[in-house]
């Protein structure tokens, strides 16, 4: 995974096919914008359908797009669409699942949003048809290719601070966008914001510390050992979703995280601490330090994200290069099956009061 992510910004960026590679979007909410941005001025792929349940949303991008674009309110239509070469799944977490295994069946390559599925019994079948199909598949943890991410990874695979041994790791937020879709509960006609749902949004952890994750074990490299969590609803009254949790997990090479999260926190704020056995990395939001020896932190040189720099063009183009060189994604389903098992093993662990152990995921 390194080696790809790394070499973004090289010449590898550059390489381009005569045609570009022609993308069908499912899912036009809040989180779509990101997407568009990320692929506004790239040359390599081109949006020719779209679907959403609201006809208004796709009259609006429409406008927008260079090209007028073919519209569904069925994503089984776009799929479909003998157009589309690639589909992209910006839709509620417990839909990607189901989605993604239509659209490689139809011969698709897949960019889906995080997570992989709800569970892990559909995470490991939507691997399993990853790899039947030959399609490409990328999972959108693209917080990985932001500069950050690439020279915290960097600086560790060097073994410039030695091996990883403790990752603290704090993220505290505010609740989530009010104006998110709203899941109707089909036995009372009831309608919720699906994040608020531990069947539409599998948990909050799943749903948000899912980018977080990613990072953690982009650094650490081990698969999960055993974990033990804790955490509830203790501020707000309206949901099932966790606003608040706290984790301790070891991998297999010994390395121990510590997380906790909440999304009640008046200003918020994210910050991680990486020890290894020759220094250490602190990454205050997008501002990494590193500290070697026992000196003190100072600026690792290049390695702050910019102010209004995104990440997600740089995953498009590298989406795009893997789609035409027909070569596995760097950020593939087994890639992104190992945050993604923190997540269900802190749901575990909090449901069932016991400590969630890699037995668990045999």
């Amino acid at each position: 995974m390194a080696a790809g992510l790394a070499s973004l910004g090289a010449a590898a960026l550059d390489a381009q096919s005569d045609k570009p590679v022609q993308i069908g979007i499912i899912g036009l909410g809040n989180r779509s914008k990101a997407h568009f941005a990320g692929l506004k001025g790239l040359t390599e792929g081109k949006i020719v359908a779209l679907c959403d349940l609201e006809s208004a949303r796709m009259d609006t991008v429409n406008k927008a797009l260079p090209e007028k674009a073919e519209t569904y309110t069925d994503y089984r239509e776009l799929i479909k669409d003998k157009n589309v070469g690639a589909v992209v799944i910006v839709t509620p977490g417990y839909l990607h699942h189901e989605m993604a295994v239509a659209a490689l069946r139809a011969g698709k390559d897949v960019l889906m949003e995080k997570p992989l599925a709800t569970n892990y019994a559909d995470a490991l079948d939507l691997i399993r048809e990853a790899k039947r199909s030959g399609r490409i598949v990328a999972v959108g943890m693209q917080k990985l290719y932001s500069r950050s991410d690439v020279e915290m990874r960097r600086v560790v695979e060097s073994g410039r601070i030695g091996p990883v041994r403790l990752i603290n790791y704090q993220e505290y937020r505010g609740d989530w966008f009010q104006g998110t879709w709203k899941y109707t509960d089909p036995a009372t006609g009831k309608k919720t914001s699906w994040r608020l749902l531990n069947k539409t949004a599998g948990s909050s952890e799943l749903e948000f510390s899912i980018h977080a994750f990613a990072t953690i074990a982009s650094l650490v490299k081990s698969p999960l050992a055993r974990l033990t969590a804790s955490g509830g609803v203790v501020h707000y009254q309206d949901r099932e979703t966790r606003d608040i949790s706290s984790i301790i997990a070891d991998f297999e090479t010994g390395a121990r995280l510590n997380y906790s999260f909440s999304c009640f926190a008046p200003s918020g704020g994210t910050t991680c601490m990486v020890l290894c056995d020759k220094g250490a990395l602190r990454r205050d939001g997008g501002h990494v330090q590193i500290a070697e020896g026992t000196g003190k932190f100072a600026p690792l040189q290049g390695g702050s994200d910019e102010p209004g720099e995104r990440a997600e063009p740089l995953m498009y183009r590298e989406f795009f290069q893997d789609v035409r060189e027909r070569k596995p994604s760097p950020i593939r389903p087994e890639v992104a099956l190992e945050p993604s098992k923190i997540a269900y093993a802190a749901q575990m662990s909090i449901a069932e009061n016991r400590t969630v152990t890699a037995k668990d995921f045999s």
